[in-house]
C-alpha cells in the first residue's frame, strides 16, 4: 500500500494519460479488480483470476473482429467478472453464438500451460488456476442468456433458457449466491422478452399499418379543399376508441392466456393515441403559414411541419420493419448449423468438466 500511494503521487500523469486512451478503462478497471481480489485472497490468486477472465474476454474481442463486429474494450467489475459491449448487433443468432464460444474456448486454452507447469514443478498454485479457469468457463456455458451458454444454444432453440433457468435457480437456492441470484434475474428477463416476442410482434404490425395509414392521410392533406370534415372524423374515432376502452375493462390480463384479449385492448388504444395525434397535427397545421417560391402564389413550399412529421414517421417504420425482421429471422439456421453448434458446445463443455475434476482431485492432494 505503501508504494501503491508512491507510485499514484509520483506518477499521476500515467493515470490521466490511461484514463484517455482506449484501453485506459480496461487497465484501470483491472487493477483494481486485482487488488480486491488480492486484499481478500492473496496476489497470486489475484493475478491468476485477473489472467484468466481477461484471456476470456479477449476470445469475445477476437471472435467479434473476424466476424466484423465492434466491440469496447474490457470492463472490470471486481468479484463480477469483466464484460465487452458490442456497437452493433449481430445479423443473426449463429453469428451471436460464434462470438460467445470464443469466450470459454480462449479461456480453456488460458489455463492449459499451468496443466504443463504443474506436471512439471508440481506447484499447487498451478492446479489452483487450472481448477479457477475451468470453473469459471463451464459456469459461463450454463444455457441462459446472457451468459455465453445461453447466447451459443439461442441458435438450437431459446426454451432451452427455461431449463438453464430452473439449473441455475436450484444453483442459487443451494449457494445463496448474489451473483447467481443476479444472472438468474436478468435471465429470467431475458426468457421473458424472447416468449413474448410473438405478442410483441402482432403489436407492432398494427402500429407498422397505422403509421403507414398516418403517412398516407399527410400526403393527401396538402390538396384537401377544407378540413371539417377530417376533424369530425377524428373526433368520431377518438370517442369511439374511448367508448371501446371503457367496454373493454382496464384490469390487468395474464399474459400468454389472455393474449387475444390483451392485443385487442392495445389495438384500440393505439387507435386513439394515433387519431389524437392526427387531429393535434392537423390543429397545427391549420395555423401554419404558408409560404412561396419565390413569392409566387403557383409554386407554394412543402409545409415544413407536414414534412418533418414524415421523416419521423419513416424513421418509425424502417426500426419496426428492422425489428419484425429480427423477430422472422434471426434465430433460423440450417440443420448443418444447429448441429455444428450443439457438438462445439458439449465438446467444449465435456472438456472443461474434466479439467475442473483434475484441478479439484490436484488440490485436494495438497490440502
Amino acid at each position: 500500500m505503501g508504494i501503491g500511494v508512491f507510485l499514484l503521487a509520483k506518477f499521476k500523469w500515467v493515470l490521466a494519460l490511461l484514463k484517455w486512451t482506449k484501453f485506459g478503462g480496461t487497465l484501470i478497471t483491472m487493477m483494481v479488480s486485482l487488488g480486491a481480489y488480492a486484499a481478500l485472497y492473496g496476489w497470486k490468486f489475484g493475478v491468476a483470476v485477473v489472467y484468466l477472465i481477461f484471456v476470456h474476454e479477449m476470445g469475445h474481442v477476437l471472435a467479434a473482429k473476424r466476424k466484423g463486429i465492434e466491440v469496447s474494450p474490457a470492463f472490470f467489475i471486481p468479484f463480477m467478472g469483466a464484460f465487452i459491449s458490442m456497437k452493433q448487433m449481430p445479423r443473426d443468432a449463429a453469428t451471436e453464438a460464434y462470438l460467445a464460444y470464443g469466450g470459454p474456448l480462449a479461456g480453456l486454452i488460458s489455463f492449459l500451460p499451468a496443466v504443463a507447469l504443474y506436471e512439471w514443478t508440481g506447484e499447487p498454485l498451478w492446479a489452483l488456476v487450472v481448477f479457477l479457469g475451468a470453473m469459471i468457463n463451464l459456469f459461463n456455458l450454463i444455457p441462459v442468456s446472457p451468459l455465453d451458454g445461453g447466447r451459443i444454444v439461442s441458435v438450437l432453440s431459446t426454451k432451452i433458457w427455461l431449463i438453464g433457468l430452473i439449473l441455475l435457480g436450484v444453483y442459487a437456492f443451494i449457494s445463496h449466491s448474489p451473483i447467481v441470484i443476479f444472472i438468474l434475474i436478468i435471465g429470467a428477463f431475458s426468457w421473458w422478452n424472447r416468449a413474448r416476442e410473438s405478442y410483441r410482434g402482432g403489436l407492432l404490425g398494427h402500429e407498422k399499418w397505422k403509421l403507414a395509414e398516418f403517412r398516407r392521410e399527410l400526403l393527401r392533406w396538402p390538396n384537401l379543399t377544407g378540413t371539417w370534415e377530417l376533424k369530425q372524423s377524428l373526433i368520431a374515432q377518438i370517442e369511439t376508441a374511448r367508448r371501446a376502452e371503457e367496454e373493454g375493462g382496464r384490469g390487468r390480463l395474464i399474459p400468454f392466456l389472455q393474449d387475444e384479449e390483451k392485443l385487442a385492448r392495445e389495438q384500440v388504444r393505439m387507435d386513439r393515441e394515433f387519431a389524437e395525434r392526427m387531429l393535434a397535427l392537423l390543429q397545427e397545421w391549420e395555423y401554419e403559414p404558408v409560404q412561396y417560391e419565390d413569392g409566387d402564389p403557383d409554386k407554394p413550399i412543402p409545409s415544413h411541419l407536414l414534412t418533418e412529421e414524415v421523416r419521423k414517421i419513416d424513421e418509425a417504420l424502417a426500426g419496426i420493419e428492422e425489428e419484425l425482421r429480427r423477430y422472422r429471422t434471426y434465430y433460423e439456421a440450417p440443420a448443418s448449423v444447429k448441429w455444428k453448434v450443439l457438438a462445439a458446445y458439449l465438446l467444449l463443455a465435456g472438456v472443461l468438466s474434466v479439467f475442473m475434476l483434475y484441478g479439484h482431485r490436484i488440490m485436494e492432494l495438497h490440502r
